[in-house]
Protein backbone atom coordinates (compact mmCIF):
# COMPACT_ATOMS: atom_id res chain seq x y z
CA UNK A 1 0.00 0.00 0.00
CA UNK A 2 2.82 2.23 1.10
CA UNK A 3 4.21 1.66 -2.38
CA UNK A 4 0.79 2.25 -4.19
CA UNK A 5 0.53 5.51 -2.66
CA UNK A 6 3.99 6.52 -3.68
CA UNK A 7 2.72 5.95 -7.56
CA UNK A 8 0.49 8.77 -9.35
CA UNK A 9 -3.62 8.93 -8.47
CA UNK A 10 -3.94 8.37 -11.67
CA UNK A 11 -2.20 4.51 -11.39
CA UNK A 12 -4.05 3.98 -8.25
CA UNK A 13 -7.00 6.38 -7.88
CA UNK A 14 -8.50 3.77 -4.74
CA UNK A 15 -5.23 3.78 -2.86
CA UNK A 16 -5.07 7.28 -2.87
CA UNK A 17 -8.46 8.16 -2.02
CA UNK A 18 -8.51 5.48 1.25
CA UNK A 19 -5.53 7.32 2.60
CA UNK A 20 -6.86 10.63 2.20
CA UNK A 21 -9.87 9.44 3.80
CA UNK A 22 -7.74 8.29 6.69
CA UNK A 23 -5.82 11.40 7.13
CA UNK A 24 -8.49 13.75 7.33
CA UNK A 25 -9.58 11.22 10.24
CA UNK A 26 -6.03 11.37 11.77
CA UNK A 27 -6.00 14.68 11.57
CA UNK A 28 -9.30 15.13 13.23
CA UNK A 29 -8.30 13.37 16.25
CA UNK A 30 -5.41 14.72 16.22
CA UNK A 31 -6.45 18.09 16.83
CA UNK A 32 -9.13 17.14 19.45
CA UNK A 33 -6.34 15.31 21.66
CA UNK A 34 -4.24 18.87 21.50
CA UNK A 35 -7.25 21.10 22.69
CA UNK A 36 -10.11 19.11 24.52
CA UNK A 37 -7.97 15.06 25.23
CA UNK A 38 -11.04 12.71 25.21
CA UNK A 39 -11.46 11.09 28.68
CA UNK A 40 -10.34 7.28 29.79
CA UNK A 41 -13.50 5.50 30.54
CA UNK A 42 -13.22 3.27 33.26
CA UNK A 43 -17.16 2.44 33.71
CA UNK A 44 -19.09 -0.36 33.96
CA UNK A 45 -22.15 1.04 31.27
CA UNK A 46 -21.95 -0.49 27.49
CA UNK A 47 -23.61 2.39 25.87
CA UNK A 48 -21.28 4.94 27.47
CA UNK A 49 -18.27 2.54 26.82
CA UNK A 50 -18.76 2.59 23.10
CA UNK A 51 -19.24 6.26 23.35
CA UNK A 52 -15.86 7.03 25.14
CA UNK A 53 -13.99 4.44 22.35
CA UNK A 54 -15.11 5.28 19.21
CA UNK A 55 -14.71 9.12 19.66
CA UNK A 56 -11.39 8.30 22.34
CA UNK A 57 -9.72 5.04 21.33
CA UNK A 58 -10.35 3.59 18.24
CA UNK A 59 -9.48 7.37 16.27
CA UNK A 60 -5.70 5.89 16.91
CA UNK A 61 -5.58 3.60 14.39
CA UNK A 62 -5.57 6.23 12.07
CA UNK A 63 -3.17 8.21 14.00
CA UNK A 64 -0.56 5.65 14.18
CA UNK A 65 -1.22 4.82 10.15
CA UNK A 66 -0.19 8.44 9.44
CA UNK A 67 2.73 7.58 11.86
CA UNK A 68 3.82 4.90 10.01
CA UNK A 69 3.23 5.88 6.48
CA UNK A 70 4.65 9.95 6.95
CA UNK A 71 6.84 9.07 9.74
CA UNK A 72 4.91 11.97 11.72
CA UNK A 73 6.31 12.68 15.13
CA UNK A 74 3.27 14.10 16.74
CA UNK A 75 0.71 11.48 14.86
CA UNK A 76 2.88 8.77 16.35
CA UNK A 77 3.33 10.05 19.90
CA UNK A 78 -0.59 10.71 19.87
CA UNK A 79 -1.27 6.83 19.13
CA UNK A 80 1.09 6.19 22.32
CA UNK A 81 -0.11 8.68 24.61
CA UNK A 82 -3.90 7.27 23.70
CA UNK A 83 -3.00 3.60 24.43
CA UNK A 84 -1.02 4.33 27.28
CA UNK A 85 -3.68 6.62 28.99
CA UNK A 86 -6.39 3.57 28.44
CA UNK A 87 -4.09 0.97 29.63
CA UNK A 88 -2.91 2.76 32.44
CA UNK A 89 -5.98 3.39 33.85
CA UNK A 90 -7.59 -0.29 32.67
CA UNK A 91 -10.34 1.67 30.37
CA UNK A 92 -13.12 -0.53 29.17
CA UNK A 93 -12.43 -3.23 31.50
CA UNK A 94 -14.93 -2.54 33.75
CA UNK A 95 -18.29 -2.98 31.34
CA UNK A 96 -20.32 -5.60 32.41
CA UNK A 97 -19.42 -5.81 36.11
CA UNK A 98 -22.55 -3.42 36.75
CA UNK A 99 -25.90 -4.61 35.52
CA UNK A 100 -26.78 -7.73 34.00
CA UNK A 101 -27.98 -6.22 30.38
CA UNK A 102 -24.40 -4.36 30.27
CA UNK A 103 -22.93 -7.71 30.84
CA UNK A 104 -24.68 -9.44 28.05
CA UNK A 105 -23.30 -6.47 25.64
CA UNK A 106 -19.97 -6.50 27.44
CA UNK A 107 -18.12 -9.07 24.78
CA UNK A 108 -20.16 -7.55 21.36
CA UNK A 109 -18.64 -3.35 21.83
CA UNK A 110 -15.32 -4.53 23.38
CA UNK A 111 -14.92 -7.09 20.62
CA UNK A 112 -15.88 -5.30 17.71
CA UNK A 113 -13.74 -2.47 18.40
CA UNK A 114 -10.87 -4.32 19.43
CA UNK A 115 -8.93 -4.53 16.18
CA UNK A 116 -8.87 -0.69 15.81
CA UNK A 117 -6.76 -0.12 18.53
CA UNK A 118 -4.93 -3.41 18.68
CA UNK A 119 -4.04 -2.48 15.10
CA UNK A 120 -2.56 1.07 16.53
CA UNK A 121 -0.44 -0.55 19.02
CA UNK A 122 0.93 -2.73 16.50
CA UNK A 123 2.21 0.07 13.95
CA UNK A 124 3.78 2.15 16.99
CA UNK A 125 4.58 -0.64 19.23
CA UNK A 126 8.37 -0.63 17.85
CA UNK A 127 8.43 3.55 19.44
CA UNK A 128 7.29 2.49 22.85
CA UNK A 129 9.43 0.61 25.71
CA UNK A 130 9.36 -2.79 26.86
CA UNK A 131 7.65 -1.53 29.82
CA UNK A 132 5.31 0.41 27.69
CA UNK A 133 4.54 -2.54 25.57
CA UNK A 134 3.92 -4.95 28.51
CA UNK A 135 1.65 -2.72 30.36
CA UNK A 136 -0.65 -2.52 26.79
CA UNK A 137 -0.71 -6.15 26.01
CA UNK A 138 -1.61 -6.70 30.08
CA UNK A 139 -4.46 -4.53 29.62
CA UNK A 140 -5.17 -6.00 26.15
CA UNK A 141 -5.32 -9.85 28.01
CA UNK A 142 -8.06 -8.44 31.23
CA UNK A 143 -9.84 -7.07 27.77
CA UNK A 144 -9.88 -10.17 27.09
CA UNK A 145 -10.67 -11.79 30.13
CA UNK A 146 -14.01 -9.38 30.11
CA UNK A 147 -14.99 -10.66 26.77
CA UNK A 148 -14.77 -14.03 28.34
CA UNK A 149 -16.52 -13.36 31.06
CA UNK A 150 -19.35 -11.91 29.17
CA UNK A 151 -19.12 -14.88 26.41
CA UNK A 152 -19.80 -16.86 29.33
CA UNK A 153 -22.70 -15.20 30.31
CA UNK A 154 -24.39 -15.76 27.24
CA UNK A 155 -23.63 -19.63 27.21
CA UNK A 156 -25.12 -20.13 30.80
CA UNK A 157 -28.26 -17.91 29.89
CA UNK A 158 -28.58 -16.92 26.71
CA UNK A 159 -28.12 -20.31 24.23
CA UNK A 160 -31.70 -19.77 23.26
CA UNK A 161 -30.33 -17.08 21.56
CA UNK A 162 -28.30 -19.73 19.18
CA UNK A 163 -25.46 -18.75 17.08
CA UNK A 164 -25.89 -15.41 17.06
CA UNK A 165 -24.22 -12.36 16.12
CA UNK A 166 -22.28 -11.73 19.26
CA UNK A 167 -20.80 -14.76 20.04
CA UNK A 168 -18.62 -13.98 16.57
CA UNK A 169 -17.37 -10.62 18.05
CA UNK A 170 -16.53 -12.69 21.25
CA UNK A 171 -14.18 -14.66 19.54
CA UNK A 172 -12.85 -11.86 17.25
CA UNK A 173 -11.93 -9.65 20.43
CA UNK A 174 -10.61 -12.85 22.58
CA UNK A 175 -8.77 -13.94 19.53
CA UNK A 176 -6.80 -10.80 19.14
CA UNK A 177 -6.16 -10.73 23.57
CA UNK A 178 -4.79 -14.17 23.27
CA UNK A 179 -2.33 -13.09 20.41
CA UNK A 180 -0.86 -9.96 21.97
CA UNK A 181 -0.97 -11.39 25.32
CA UNK A 182 0.70 -14.52 23.89
CA UNK A 183 -2.15 -16.25 26.46
CA UNK A 184 -2.51 -20.04 25.21
CA UNK A 185 -5.59 -20.79 27.88
CA UNK A 186 -7.61 -18.27 26.02
CA UNK A 187 -6.67 -18.63 22.34
CA UNK A 188 -7.28 -22.45 23.12
CA UNK A 189 -10.48 -21.16 24.10
CA UNK A 190 -11.41 -19.68 21.07
CA UNK A 191 -10.42 -22.57 18.61
CA UNK A 192 -11.31 -25.49 20.60
CA UNK A 193 -12.73 -25.53 24.38
CA UNK A 194 -15.60 -22.96 24.07
CA UNK A 195 -18.78 -24.70 23.21
CA UNK A 196 -19.33 -22.03 20.40
CA UNK A 197 -15.86 -21.94 19.26
CA UNK A 198 -15.11 -20.64 15.98
CA UNK A 199 -15.47 -24.31 14.11
CA UNK A 200 -18.67 -24.96 15.88
CA UNK A 201 -19.84 -20.67 15.59
CA UNK A 202 -19.73 -21.25 11.77
CA UNK A 203 -21.04 -24.66 11.87
CA UNK A 204 -24.45 -23.46 13.40
CA UNK A 205 -24.56 -19.81 12.29
CA UNK A 206 -24.04 -20.37 8.45
CA UNK A 207 -26.78 -22.40 6.79
CA UNK A 208 -25.80 -25.34 4.66
CA UNK A 209 -27.90 -27.84 2.76
CA UNK A 210 -26.05 -30.97 3.48
CA UNK A 211 -24.74 -30.18 6.90
CA UNK A 212 -26.59 -32.46 9.39
CA UNK A 213 -24.84 -31.49 12.27
CA UNK A 214 -26.20 -27.92 12.17
CA UNK A 215 -27.12 -27.62 15.70
CA UNK A 216 -31.10 -26.27 15.10
CA UNK A 217 -31.32 -28.78 11.90
CA UNK A 218 -31.16 -31.59 13.95
CA UNK A 219 -34.36 -33.77 13.75
CA UNK A 220 -35.72 -31.04 11.58
CA UNK A 221 -36.19 -30.55 7.61
CA UNK A 222 -36.72 -26.72 7.60
CA UNK A 223 -39.99 -27.47 5.39
CA UNK A 224 -41.91 -25.28 9.16
CA UNK A 225 -39.99 -22.18 7.68
CA UNK A 226 -42.13 -19.87 6.28
CA UNK A 227 -39.46 -18.73 3.85
CA UNK A 228 -37.13 -21.76 3.21
CA UNK A 229 -33.79 -21.52 4.07
CA UNK A 230 -30.53 -21.65 1.95
CA UNK A 231 -26.86 -22.30 1.75
CA UNK A 232 -25.05 -19.06 2.89
CA UNK A 233 -27.61 -18.14 4.67
CA UNK A 234 -27.05 -16.72 7.84
CA UNK A 235 -28.61 -17.52 11.09
CA UNK A 236 -29.66 -14.44 12.49
CA UNK A 237 -31.94 -13.77 9.63
CA UNK A 238 -34.67 -16.04 11.41
CA UNK A 239 -35.00 -14.08 14.23
CA UNK A 240 -35.44 -11.04 12.06
CA UNK A 241 -38.01 -11.82 9.42
CA UNK A 242 -39.55 -8.43 8.32
CA UNK A 243 -43.23 -9.54 7.58
CA UNK A 244 -45.07 -10.17 11.26
CA UNK A 245 -47.04 -12.85 10.42
CA UNK A 246 -44.16 -15.16 10.23
CA UNK A 247 -42.13 -14.03 13.49
CA UNK A 248 -44.19 -16.87 15.47
CA UNK A 249 -43.02 -19.45 12.89
CA UNK A 250 -39.62 -19.40 13.10
CA UNK A 251 -38.29 -22.62 14.55
CA UNK A 252 -40.08 -23.71 18.04
CA UNK A 253 -37.33 -22.79 20.03
CA UNK A 254 -38.13 -18.74 18.90
CA UNK A 255 -41.78 -19.27 20.29
CA UNK A 256 -40.59 -16.95 23.26
CA UNK A 257 -39.77 -14.19 21.01
CA UNK A 258 -41.81 -11.21 21.65
CA UNK A 259 -44.41 -10.21 18.66
CA UNK A 260 -43.13 -6.67 18.91
CA UNK A 261 -39.21 -7.40 18.13
CA UNK A 262 -38.00 -5.02 15.69
CA UNK A 263 -38.67 -6.21 11.90
CA UNK A 264 -36.96 -5.58 9.07
CA UNK A 265 -32.89 -6.06 9.71
CA UNK A 266 -32.49 -9.64 8.86
CA UNK A 267 -29.41 -8.32 6.26
CA UNK A 268 -28.06 -6.53 8.95
CA UNK A 269 -27.65 -8.75 11.54
CA UNK A 270 -26.33 -11.28 9.34
CA UNK A 271 -23.82 -9.36 7.61
CA UNK A 272 -22.98 -8.22 10.75
CA UNK A 273 -22.05 -11.32 12.10
CA UNK A 274 -20.83 -12.95 8.58
CA UNK A 275 -18.35 -9.55 9.16
CA UNK A 276 -17.29 -10.79 12.76
CA UNK A 277 -16.95 -14.55 11.46
CA UNK A 278 -14.85 -13.17 8.37
CA UNK A 279 -12.50 -10.92 10.42
CA UNK A 280 -11.34 -13.40 13.18
CA UNK A 281 -10.52 -15.74 10.51
CA UNK A 282 -8.60 -13.04 8.87
CA UNK A 283 -6.89 -12.70 11.97
CA UNK A 284 -5.81 -15.75 12.22
CA UNK A 285 -4.88 -16.46 8.83
CA UNK A 286 -2.32 -13.64 9.53
CA UNK A 287 -0.83 -14.82 12.74
CA UNK A 288 -0.70 -18.18 11.00
CA UNK A 289 -3.46 -19.82 13.14
CA UNK A 290 -5.19 -23.44 11.90
CA UNK A 291 -6.76 -26.09 12.51
CA UNK A 292 -4.00 -29.03 13.20
CA UNK A 293 -6.63 -31.70 14.00
CA UNK A 294 -7.58 -31.54 10.43
CA UNK A 295 -6.00 -33.48 7.67
CA UNK A 296 -4.18 -31.61 6.19
CA UNK A 297 -4.46 -28.43 8.65
CA UNK A 298 -7.22 -26.41 7.49
CA UNK A 299 -7.60 -22.70 7.86
CA UNK A 300 -10.86 -20.97 9.66
CA UNK A 301 -11.64 -19.45 6.59
CA UNK A 302 -12.57 -23.15 5.55
CA UNK A 303 -14.19 -24.99 8.08
CA UNK A 304 -17.39 -26.59 7.48
CA UNK A 305 -17.18 -27.03 3.23
CA UNK A 306 -15.83 -23.44 3.85
CA UNK A 307 -19.26 -22.19 5.02
CA UNK A 308 -17.73 -18.99 4.56
CA UNK A 309 -17.22 -18.92 1.01
CA UNK A 310 -20.98 -20.28 0.62
CA UNK A 311 -22.21 -17.17 2.45
CA UNK A 312 -20.30 -14.44 0.60
CA UNK A 313 -21.92 -16.15 -2.71
CA UNK A 314 -25.10 -15.69 -0.98
CA UNK A 315 -25.02 -12.01 0.29
CA UNK A 316 -22.68 -10.62 -2.82
CA UNK A 317 -25.63 -11.80 -5.19
CA UNK A 318 -27.85 -8.96 -3.01
CA UNK A 319 -24.84 -6.13 -4.07
CA UNK A 320 -25.21 -6.56 -7.54
CA UNK A 321 -29.22 -7.16 -7.74
CA UNK A 322 -28.96 -3.96 -5.56
CA UNK A 323 -25.99 -2.15 -5.95
CA UNK A 324 -25.53 1.42 -4.21
CA UNK A 325 -26.70 4.42 -5.83
CA UNK A 326 -29.47 2.72 -7.93
CA UNK A 327 -32.25 5.74 -9.20
CA UNK A 328 -34.79 3.44 -10.81
CA UNK A 329 -36.49 2.52 -7.56
CA UNK A 330 -39.72 2.43 -6.40
CA UNK A 331 -41.29 2.61 -3.32
CA UNK A 332 -41.70 -0.15 -0.62
CA UNK A 333 -44.98 0.29 -0.89
CA UNK A 334 -45.62 -0.52 -4.56
CA UNK A 335 -43.40 -3.64 -4.18
CA UNK A 336 -45.20 -7.00 -3.18
CA UNK A 337 -42.21 -9.91 -2.17
CA UNK A 338 -41.25 -12.35 -5.10
CA UNK A 339 -38.66 -14.98 -4.89
CA UNK A 340 -36.77 -13.55 -7.67
CA UNK A 341 -35.35 -10.33 -8.15
CA UNK A 342 -36.65 -7.92 -10.95
CA UNK A 343 -35.64 -4.67 -12.60
CA UNK A 344 -36.73 -1.26 -11.24
CA UNK A 345 -37.14 -2.10 -7.89
CA UNK A 346 -35.35 -1.25 -4.94
CA UNK A 347 -34.98 -1.74 -1.69
CA UNK A 348 -34.72 -5.78 -1.99
CA UNK A 349 -37.87 -6.75 -3.80
CA UNK A 350 -37.42 -10.78 -2.90
CA UNK A 351 -37.22 -12.94 0.10
CA UNK A 352 -36.15 -13.59 2.77
CA UNK A 353 -34.71 -9.75 3.15
CA UNK A 354 -37.36 -7.97 1.24
CA UNK A 355 -38.09 -4.74 2.32
CA UNK A 356 -34.42 -3.93 3.51
CA UNK A 357 -30.98 -3.03 1.96
CA UNK A 358 -27.45 -4.55 1.40
CA UNK A 359 -24.91 -3.32 3.88
CA UNK A 360 -22.68 -0.98 1.64
CA UNK A 361 -19.95 -0.62 4.58
CA UNK A 362 -19.02 -4.27 4.66
CA UNK A 363 -18.39 -4.07 0.80
CA UNK A 364 -14.58 -4.55 2.01
CA UNK A 365 -15.00 -8.08 2.74
CA UNK A 366 -14.88 -8.77 -0.97
CA UNK A 367 -11.55 -7.40 -0.94
CA UNK A 368 -10.73 -9.62 1.58
CA UNK A 369 -11.95 -12.42 -0.12
CA UNK A 370 -9.95 -12.49 -3.41
CA UNK A 371 -6.90 -13.78 -1.35
CA UNK A 372 -9.13 -16.64 0.37
CA UNK A 373 -11.49 -18.21 -2.41
CA UNK A 374 -9.29 -17.31 -6.41
CA UNK A 375 -12.05 -19.36 -7.56
CA UNK A 376 -14.91 -16.35 -7.09
CA UNK A 377 -12.77 -13.70 -7.95
CA UNK A 378 -14.49 -12.76 -10.70
CA UNK A 379 -17.76 -12.52 -8.54
CA UNK A 380 -15.93 -10.35 -6.06
CA UNK A 381 -14.89 -8.07 -9.07
CA UNK A 382 -17.97 -7.63 -10.18
CA UNK A 383 -19.48 -6.92 -6.92
CA UNK A 384 -16.70 -4.09 -6.38
CA UNK A 385 -16.94 -2.38 -9.70
CA UNK A 386 -21.18 -2.36 -9.20
CA UNK A 387 -20.46 -0.83 -5.60
CA UNK A 388 -16.89 1.13 -5.44
CA UNK A 389 -17.91 4.70 -4.11
CA UNK A 390 -18.88 2.80 -1.18
CA UNK A 391 -15.85 1.38 -0.58
CA UNK A 392 -14.78 4.41 1.26
CA UNK A 393 -17.96 4.85 3.09
CA UNK A 394 -19.61 7.25 5.37
CA UNK A 395 -19.61 5.33 8.13
CA UNK A 396 -21.12 4.88 11.60
CA UNK A 397 -18.31 5.13 14.01
CA UNK A 398 -19.15 1.46 15.25
CA UNK A 399 -18.19 0.45 12.03
CA UNK A 400 -14.99 -1.01 11.07
CA UNK A 401 -12.58 0.87 9.78
CA UNK A 402 -13.64 0.09 5.68
CA UNK A 403 -10.98 2.99 4.24
CA UNK A 404 -7.86 1.01 5.95
CA UNK A 405 -8.91 -1.98 4.46
CA UNK A 406 -9.51 -0.36 1.41
CA UNK A 407 -6.05 0.99 1.32
CA UNK A 408 -4.20 -2.01 2.28
CA UNK A 409 -6.44 -4.48 -0.13
CA UNK A 410 -8.25 -2.18 -2.43
CA UNK A 411 -5.75 -2.41 -5.31
CA UNK A 412 -3.16 -4.74 -4.08
CA UNK A 413 -4.33 -7.38 -7.17
CA UNK A 414 -3.70 -4.42 -9.68
CA UNK A 415 -0.86 -3.22 -11.47
CA UNK A 416 -1.49 0.33 -13.29
CA UNK A 417 -1.65 -1.03 -16.78
CA UNK A 418 -4.67 -3.06 -15.48
CA UNK A 419 -6.18 -0.23 -13.46
CA UNK A 420 -5.93 2.00 -16.79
Amino acid sequence: AQHRLQQSPDHYPLTHAAYDNIRQKADRFQNRVQTSPPPVYTGTRRDDYRQAATTGLTPSLYTALVCVIEAAADHCQTTIDTLLAWAEADGGTQVGQGHRDDLIGAGLDIGRLFHYYAQAFQLVAPQMSPREQQQVQDWFLALGQQIQTSHRYWLHHLSREGANNHLSRHLQGMLIAALYSEDDELLDYVLDESPWNYANLVRDAIYEEDNPDNLFRRNRDFSHLPIQARTGEIYDRHRSLPHPPAQNDIYNRHRWWDEDVTQGVGFAYSVFHLEGLILTAHIAELNGLQYPQQHPEQRLMDVENQSIRNALRFYGQYYLDYPWGREDCRDIEDLEPSPDPYDGDCPIAYEPYFGENPKYHTLYLFLLAQDYYPEDAAFYEDIIAANEPKLIPQAHPLHSPASVFTFIYGESHQTPEKRR
